[in-house]
């Protein structure tokens, strides 16, 4: 009688700024619905003040989520204290302690610089967060710095286009997975990036057609602004795939 294969995992739900379609982007209320909601990994950006200070916010200002249009790289804690305390994003540190067991991280590095990359790295050891949380960038050689610093934490690296193959040899080098725009996606990109060993991810993918047509290419995770979306997506096509 010939073996059945096993089924593949199921691709992986990426709550994109938490549940960001029903509430506040990078706030409590959208992580913790994402969490209530069955998102595998939590994706959240960061930026550093100019003092240091990590702070989980995806602009370059506070101007769109705040009403504040300083940039985040001028502001100091002493600035930040200024805001109102429900406009103030939250910090690095804040996220890893509330919800870094409640589901995985995935950290992008907004603008990274060196003298504040290792600043994450240190918060993620901080925590004991290092098997839970993942890096990750659209700056190549920020990717690179961090594989020299702390070749122990998980790597990604992001594309706006799609890659082709010298960006894919490259990603490989110092990552294990990489974001595309599921709009740049196709099933030879998705077949090349796992032959040289990169877990692949679609963004972000925000309805029912768009987040089946990137499981059906074979994508190992769905960065969703509707993470309840897609897990129920994603449970019809890992039970479809066991039938």
């Amino acid at each position: 009688m010939a073996t059945v294969p096993p089924p593949s995992p199921a691709p992986e739900v990426i709550a994109h700024r938490g549940a960001s379609s029903a509430a506040p982007e990078h706030t409590d209320d959208a992580y913790g619905l994402a969490v209530a909601q069955g998102a595998d990994v939590l994706e959240l950006d960061v930026r550093a003040t100019a003092d240091g200070e990590l702070l989980v916010v995806h602009d370059q200002t506070l101007a769109r989520t705040a009403g504040c249009p300083r940039r985040v790289d001028a502001m100091t804690r002493a600035s930040l204290d200024e805001l109102a305390p429900r406009l103030r994003p939250l910090t690095l540190d804040a996220v890893l302690e509330r919800y870094g067991r409640a589901a995985r991280l995935l950290v992008e590095l907004k603008d990274p610089e060196p003298w504040w990359e290792g600043r994450v790295i240190e918060a993620v050891e901080r925590h004991r967060m290092a098997g839970r949380v993942e890096l990750q960038s659209f700056d190549l050689r920020a990717l690179r710095r961090l594989r020299l610093r702390a070749p122990h934490l998980p790597l990604a690296s992001l594309h706006l286009g799609r890659p082709g193959s010298r960006a894919l040899d490259a990603a490989a080098r110092c990552a294990g997975a990489i974001g595309v725009r599921h709009d740049r996606m196709d099933a030879p990109l998705v077949a090349a990036a796992h032959a040289r060993g990169l877990a692949v991810r679609a963004w972000t993918v925000n309805t029912p057609f768009t987040i089946h047509r990137a499981l059906a290419l074979g994508v190992d995770g769905a960065i969703t602004d509707v993470p309840d979306v897609a897990v129920e997506a994603v449970r019809a096509a890992w039970l479809t795939q066991v039938a």
